[in-house]
């Protein structure tokens, strides 16, 4: 198995489980304390899949998994503490910038190896600019929120980080096992 490619599946399924959780607990389904500590734990499980991500020299994929593991870290301690969540709303209009940012990179400089990855950062780009209108801007959206969270952990999340995961699709040019 390619190490770029297994370490993104298992980010990407890392995350799929916290959007769905994430989602879960908009919709009132879940208890927030509960998905906090799930925010934490994968926040932390992702710095460190980032950390690899860096010696294997892919400094762009380590800074991109580092932005969910902060936004994770964030959510952790407001779920977990009560904090108001305005500030987190404002960090995720600056990581819907970084998101446009990373969906032009993947369209620019891998082509068509990227394309999945670029449409992936768009759908986010639209879930944390949500976030944002929700979280900073007081905006009543919270279930809509919620299902595109749900929507997401399958679609941009668990199946891409499963095809990684089971050596079903390498868009980058690795040998299957």
């Amino acid at each position: 198995m390619v190490p770029v490619e297994a370490l993104l599946g298992y980010v990407l399924l890392m995350v799929g489980f916290v959007f769905f959780g994430n989602g879960a607990t908009l919709l009132g389904k879940t208890g927030a304390k509960e998905i906090g500590v799930l925010n934490l734990a994968v926040g932390v499980f992702i710095a460190i899949a980032a950390w690899k991500l860096h010696t294997l020299g892919v400094t762009a994929a380590t800074a991109l998994v580092c932005v969910f593991a902060l936004i994770y870290f964030m959510v952790g301690g407001i779920f977990c503490l009560g904090y108001d969540a305005k500030g987190l709303g404002w960090y995720c209009l600056f990581a819907c910038i970084v998101f446009l940012w990373y969906a032009y990179h993947f369209f620019t400089v891998f082509g068509a190896a990227g394309f999945w990855f670029a449409v992936f950062c768009l759908a986010w780009a639209l879930l944390v600019l949500l976030v944002f209108f929700a979280l900073s801007l007081g905006k009543p959206i919270a279930s809509t929120v919620g299902w595109l969270f749900i929507i997401e952990a399958f679609l941009t999340l668990l199946i891409p980080g499963m095809l990684l995961l089971t050596e079903k699709w390498n868009p980058f040019g690795g040998v299957p096992g």
